[in-house]
């Protein structure tokens, strides 16, 4: 490769990208059959997540090697029950309907993994803590007003198929997600 070029790869980067637990089938169909307010728009099925670590631009090297260093051992999430749905950062002004998930062993674990695989390829650390959930629907930004809270046990445990490295892109109808890789739990 040219030295032109490969100072170009490492200038060139994703932007607004993230590490995710992808939902399997049966977890996608009993999250997207949950009533969301008139107020705001679903996440379409294919696009539910739980978003680990959000990791902002990065370059094509580093994704890369976070690529390589994430398929190197497929972490064990065991099925997982939603503890309630509720809207985000609050009823008054929503901007998130989420289904929160308790914090576990395995989610600690992993949480500290994809960290930790962050920090040895050079990306920055997200300071917020991790809050096991999944985005179900977006409210508006002038948003008022969201139903309460409401007990998840009527859900099955979710369970997750694959931890996925997404870069995203902005759009009118929503965010679209382009997963970078995937690799399926153990």
């Amino acid at each position: 490769m040219s030295e032109a070029r490969e100072t170009d790869r490492e200038t060139q980067q994703w932007r607004r990208c993230f590490v995710a637990l992808s939902p399997d089938p049966a977890t996608r169909d009993a999250l997207a059959a949950l009533a969301v307010p008139a107020n705001a728009r679903r996440v379409p099925s294919p696009q539910l997540h739980l978003t680990v670590a959000f990791i902002g631009a990065m370059s094509f090297d580093q994704g890369d090697a976070l690529s390589r260093r994430l398929a190197e051992h497929a972490p064990r999430i065991p099925p997982s029950q939603v503890t309630h749905i509720e809207s985000w950062p609050g009823r008054a002004h929503p901007r998130l309907m989420v289904a929160v998930l308790a914090m576990s062993d395995a989610f600690t674990a992993l949480d500290w993994r994809v960290r930790s695989l962050m920090g040895d390829v050079g990306l920055p650390l997200d300071a917020r803590a991790f809050r096991p959930h999944v985005t179900l629907a977006r409210f508006a930004r002038d948003a008022v007003g969201a139903p309460a809270t409401a007990d998840g046990e009527a859900l099955p445990p979710l369970r997750f198929e694959s931890l996925v490295l997404y870069s995203s892109t902005l759009a009118k109808q929503g965010a679209r997600y382009e997963a970078l890789t995937s690799v399926a739990l153990g």
